[in-house]
């Protein structure tokens, strides 16, 4: 009788038949089908050992043959340290930011992370560079949006508060914009007082009463500001009574009396009417109501007495009114009637919105919540001064950027400026040199040279300048024979504007 080995050992070889029968076709092989399976995996396991092994040791006895670099306007970055080399003419000239490199290169610039083993006897050139010119360029499209100037308020940490401007760019802090009938009175550092009305800043005339003529006084307190807030809108006409001429001397004959050059007249609808030696000028209200509260209206055209408006009929006005354009000239950009002041309440920043629009901007005036408004104090950047009327505080979304062409007041001008995440502006001299760093003219916009005050700036971003090798200082004397390294260029002048606005 069989024993249970003996019945093991014969099903193992019955379905030792079965298999090799079904893998092999030939049920009687000496060999298991998968014996040469793991023979080839063995084998092919010990010739991958050996391919690493060769090289390996090739690496050790060879290394760094990588040529593939070498190619004209290349940006080398060298592995192990970080070192940068720009690859110009079979020359590494050690560079000192991406945009210098970018002016060298052009379109022709490739970042090349390469071993140092690599570079082996490349010859190494002198370094090139503008020193202050930014490291990081904004990538992809820049930014095209509103920048907001923004007066706010800080604790100085002794019981009082000053005044703290911050620019935001290329986004529009959430609040409340004022409607065409409000106005907010702000007060300059040197004590003057302003309305913000539609965008634009108007002079208040304290010395004569406007403030109370116009039903302001004692409504509410002007929000303090500085002076570079004030810098970044457009200026207007004074808020203040007309000067008149030859005021109290004497005028013709109205509404059946005498009258004097100043006095105020009314007319049919409740029109108002000054008396100039040229005749009766239309007024609007708000004219009406500075004249009104003025002193000298008082004291010069009504000798003194109670200021009192006679009424005119239509003989009079068609003999003595002057034409319809003397008044809109005297009205030229005030506002029609007395806009309402809106005060800024704690924890309120008051914003000037200026927003880029085809050819020009377009500006308005809001009240923020201050902790909407981000930014920080910039940097100090060898190379980059500060602006003319520096903000405080100074926003750029990370990674982005503005092209701006700068004009005046009077809307020409043809500078442009690179504005980086740094929150530093950077003179770009011409389209050449836009081209070289990769941006197109489209891509500027059109903003109030004021604005650009606001931002350190920075060296000019000139590819003619590096055309003459070495580095271009800011400020640095030239070392020629001293055995040292030699810098080219002259003084950084890009501030000049700041005496030219």
């Amino acid at each position: 009788m069989q024993s249970r080995r003996d019945q093991v050992q014969a099903h193992l070889f019955v379905m030792g038949r079965l298999s090799s029968g079904m893998q092999r076709a030939e049920p009687d092989a000496p060999d298991t089908p998968t014996a040469r399976t793991w023979r080839g995996i063995i084998w092919g396991l010990l010739a991958a050992c050996l391919a690493a092994l060769v090289t390996t040791l090739y690496g050790l006895i060879s290394p760094g043959g990588a040529t593939s670099w070498r190619t004209d306007g290349a940006l080398v970055v060298v592995k192990d340290s970080g070192a940068r080399y720009v690859y110009v003419g079979g020359t590494l000239h050690p560079v000192l930011n991406e945009a210098s490199a970018r002016l060298l290169a052009g379109d022709k610039l490739s970042v090349q992370q390469v071993a140092a083993a690599s570079l082996g006897d490349t010859p190494r050139g002198t370094p090139l560079g503008i020193v202050g010119a930014p490291d990081g360029l904004p990538k992809g499209s820049l930014d095209r949006g509103t920048w907001s100037v923004c007066a706010g308020r800080k604790d100085t940490g002794t019981g009082g508060t000053s005044t703290v401007t911050s620019a935001v760019i290329g986004a529009e802090p959430g609040g409340n914009g004022l409607g065409a009938k409000d106005g907010v009175l702000v007060s300059s550092p040197h004590g003057g007082v302003q309305l913000l009305w539609q965008g634009r800043r108007f002079a208040v005339d304290t010395k004569h009463g406007a403030a109370a003529a116009l039903g302001w006084a004692g409504t509410t307190a002007p929000y303090p500001v500085g002076d570079a807030f004030l810098a970044s809108l457009v200026a207007g006409p004074d808020l203040a009574a007309p000067e008149v001429p030859g005021r109290g001397g004497a005028g013709p004959r109205l509404a059946g009396a005498a009258s004097r050059t100043g006095q105020l007249f009314t007319g049919d609808g409740g029109q108002h009417y000054l008396l100039r030696k040229d005749g009766l000028v239309p007024l609007t209200d708000t004219l009406h109501r500075l004249l009104l509260g003025d002193p000298r209206t008082q004291a010069q055209a009504y000798g003194g007495a109670a200021v009192r408006e006679r009424a005119v009929g239509p003989a009079d006005l068609a003999a003595h009114q002057v034409p319809a354009s003397a008044g809109a000239a005297l009205a030229a950009d005030l506002p029609a009637t007395a806009p309402h002041p809106v005060s800024a309440t704690a924890g309120q920043d008051v914003c000037a919105r200026v927003a880029p629009s085809g050819s020009g901007h377009t500006t308005t005036v809001a009240l923020v919540d201050a902790t909407q408004v981000p930014g920080g104090a910039p940097d100090a950047e060898p190379g980059v001064r500060a602006g003319c009327l520096a903000a405080d505080r100074v926003w750029v979304r990370p990674g982005s950027g503005a092209l701006v062409t700068a004009h005046s007041t009077a809307g020409t001008g043809s500078t442009r400026y690179l504005v980086t995440d740094a929150g530093a502006a950077y003179p770009v001299p011409g389209d050449d040199a836009l081209k070289q760093l990769g941006y197109p003219v489209s891509e500027s916009v059109q903003l109030p040279a004021p604005l650009l005050d606001l931002l350190p700036t920075g060296p000019s971003l000139d590819p003619q300048a590096l055309a003459r090798g070495g580095i271009v200082g800011a400020g640095q004397p030239t070392a020629e024979g001293t055995g040292k390294e030699r810098v080219t260029g002259t003084p950084n002048q890009s501030n000049e504007r700041c005496s030219n606005n």
